[in-house]
Parts: structure tokens; sequence; C-alpha cells
């Protein structure tokens, strides 16, 4: 995942077309918790991933499923092997169209209990499908039927897939949304040095208590833990392009507790540091 920072994934549309649109084959990952200014929609073909949204909301997407992450909802994602297709669509492309779009909400049931809902999600899977059949195959004219296609997904999903939130409420998840993006922000900045729940409360004037309570509930992680999420990304991305030693890395990046580190680094990889670094190299050798 490429981002200027850590809590921000900067979504790049395809060059021809004005969303991101791709097949995605994953052996399994984990993504830390993150946010983009675009409604990601991720069907999953084979396989089994979990997306985990503020609040404790947990929705699991198997073979044939869909889930979706909102604008500036933060989110991670736990995958299993697996094999989806990815939509990204960027909030500038739809806010010519729907100018209220902003307070839209989308949801998907993968499991009515109405005919009438269970057809429409067919529908829904099948508009998705022939997305990606006409982009992978281009023939002459293809742009017409994609972005068509892509129309027709978008007017479905707001007549059948979203609620609209009254702006007050809107204007209130908007405003928790800020408070964990310039805590997240410090974290990113600072994740070098011994910061703590304690140092980032006094940072913000807010009670520690309140604001590992606050954090938990919107991250569904601790402030310990994300802190030591974003230093292992930082690990991780130095393993795999510098030569530098693990113990540079480490100290380098804030993780002076080795251990912790170690703890932190195996749960998202499944694998000690240098195992991992090993594993990427052989990637490239002929």
């Amino acid at each position: 995942m490429e981002t200027e920072k850590m809590r921000h994934e900067i979504v790049t549309s395809n060059p021809d077309v004005d969303v991101r649109f791709y097949l995605s084959k994953d052996e399994g990952s984990y993504v830390s918790p993150h946010w983009h200014n675009s409604l990601e929609i991720v069907y999953v073909i084979k396989g089994k991933v979990v997306l985990n949204l503020p609040r404790g909301v947990k929705v699991t997407a198997s073979d044939g499923e869909f889930f979706m992450a909102n604008p500036r909802e933060i989110h991670s994602v736990l995958a299993e092997k697996n094999e989806a297709l990815v939509l990204q669509i960027p909030q500038r492309f739809y806010d010519k169209y729907v100018p209220s779009m902003h307070l839209r909400r989308f949801f998907v049931d993968m499991h009515p209990g109405d005919e009438v809902e269970r057809t429409k999600l067919e529908r829904l899977k099948k508009i998705f499908t022939d997305m990606y059949v006409i982009y992978d195959v281009r023939p002459e004219g293809y742009l017409l039927r994609f972005n068509s296609l892509l129309y027709e997904l978008l007017f479905t999903l707001i007549h059948s897939y979203s609620e609209k939130l009254l702006q007050r409420d809107f204007e209130r998840d908007d405003k928790y949304f800020n408070r964990l993006k310039d805590i997240m922000d410090f974290i990113d900045e600072n994740h070098a040095y011994g910061i703590s729940t304690a140092v980032i409360a006094e940072k913000f004037g807010y009670n520690p208590d309140y604001m590992a309570r606050f954090f938990k509930k919107y991250m569904n992680c601790t402030v310990t833990d994300y802190i030591y999420l974003v230093r292992i990304g930082y690990v991780h991305r130095a393993l795999v392009n510098t030569n530098d030693s693990v113990a540079d890395i480490f100290e380098r990046h804030g993780c002076t507790n080795h251990h912790l580190a170690m703890k932190y680094f195996r749960n998202q990889y499944g694998c000690t540091p240098r195992e991992h670094r090993k594993k990427e190299q052989s990637k490239y050798k002929t």
C-alpha cells in the first residue's frame, strides 16, 4: 500500500477511467487502520476478507460477497488468501453528479431475507463482474460500456444500498474523524520517539483514560497497538528497501522494546524480520 502517511491511503485512478479498478490476488495480509477519500467496494471472488470498522463493527466477506468502506471511514483489513475485485470511487468523481453524496453512508446486506432484495443483490454482483470483463477484454469502445456500468452501479448503490445522514449526524462523525486524524498524524510523525497514551493525551488536552477509550472505540485497537502497527509498517519498508541490520531499523523507528516489537511483527507477518526479508528478497532472484 503506497501512503504519504500511514493513516491515509492515496488512491490513484486507472489512467483511462476516473476510478481505480483492479483484480487483487492476495496470499494473506493485514492492512492497519487507514482511510481514504474514496468509496471502496471489494467483491471477494474466492477466499475470506474481514473488514474492521469504527465502534467495533466487523464485516466478513467470503466467496461471492461484498464489503464497502465509506469515504473518510477509518478501517483495517485482515485477509486470508483471496482473489477480489476492488473498486475505489474518488469523492471528486461522484460529487460532480450527486452534490449531497458526502451525507450518504453505504452498506450492503449480503444475506437478505426478501426475494426482491436477493434479486437486486444478484444484479449488483452482475454489474460488478460485467465491469471487470469489459475492462479486461477491452473491445473497441470499451470505455463507453465500462462507464455506463459504473454509472448504473452508483445509481443502484444510492437508491438501494445507502442512507442519508442528517447534517448534525454528519458533523458529529466528522468531528470524531478529525480528532482521530490529528492523533494518527501525530503518531506517524513521532513514531520514532517514546510516545505513549499519556504523551498523546497531554499533546491534545485529553484525559488519558478518556482518550484511550475513545481511540479503542473508533479504531478497534489500543493506542499502543496502533503506535506499534505504524512502527512495524516503517520497519517492513526498511527491511525490503535497505540492507540495514534489524537492530538498527528497530532503533530508528522507535522499537526500543525489542520483545514487544517482535511480537507485533510476528502477528502481522507470521515470521521474524530476518525471515521476512529473506522471503521478500527471494521474490527478485532469477
